[in-house]
């Protein structure tokens, strides 16, 4: 990848929020919006993959029994935890050795895989696709300009949706974009193909 974990807590540590999340009309926008792309249910177990500061957190965890928050920056994950949002907790762990255990109703991976080197992208995909739940629902977002990263959104977003419809044929999925991102819902509707 082409910042490290030490790379972006250095940041996190010059700059409380150095994306402007918490006060960005166009970060609210935008997280509302992905978040309408999910089905109007209840989801017992999330996963927030790259969860940041813990913003978009919030309005996840609103939908969730439990949401794991997850960023390899500690410093990120001490401010998610400050928030206290009840029903969330939040863990340092990088993708995708770091991928934690047991099976996920949401899966929720925002402008993060595009980090990735390619084996590392290969790896992660083949963990969302093993550990969402038959009934799961996996969100992917990504920024569309300038980036320090060797793949792009629309690169990520199509392995990822290629990974999953390989494995759940019977599926939704429901997009969203702005000037600047785009994202996608991959809803399942219960079942593993037999290679899953």
């Amino acid at each position: 990848m082409s910042r490290d974990a030490a790379s972006f807590d250095r940041l996190y540590r010059e700059t409380a929020d150095p994306w402007d999340y918490e006060t960005s009309p166009y970060e609210a926008e935008k997280y509302a919006r992905c978040l309408a792309l999910l089905p109007p249910r209840r989801f017992v177990r999330a996963l927030e993959v790259g969860c940041s500061i813990g913003v978009m957190s919030e309005a996840i965890a609103r939908r969730c029994d439990s949401l794991l928050g997850i960023d390899f920056a500690p410093t990120a994950i001490e401010r998610a935890r400050a928030r206290r949002i009840p029903g969330a907790r939040f863990e340092v762990a990088a993708v995708p050795e770091g991928w934690p255990e047991g099976h996920w109703d949401l899966i929720v991976l925002s402008e993060v895989l595009y980090y990735l080197p390619a084996t590392g992208l290969d790896a992660a995909l083949f963990r969302v696709v093993d550990s969402l739940a038959p009934d799961g629902v996996c969100l992917v977002a990504g920024y569309l300009g300038p980036t320090e990263t060797t793949l792009t959104a629309r690169e990520v977003e199509t392995r990822l949706l290629a990974a999953l419809s390989a494995d759940r044929p019977d599926h939704d999925i429901r997009r969203d974009s702005g000037t600047s991102w785009i994202a996608a819902a991959f809803v399942c509707n219960g079942a593993h193909s037999s290679s899953g």
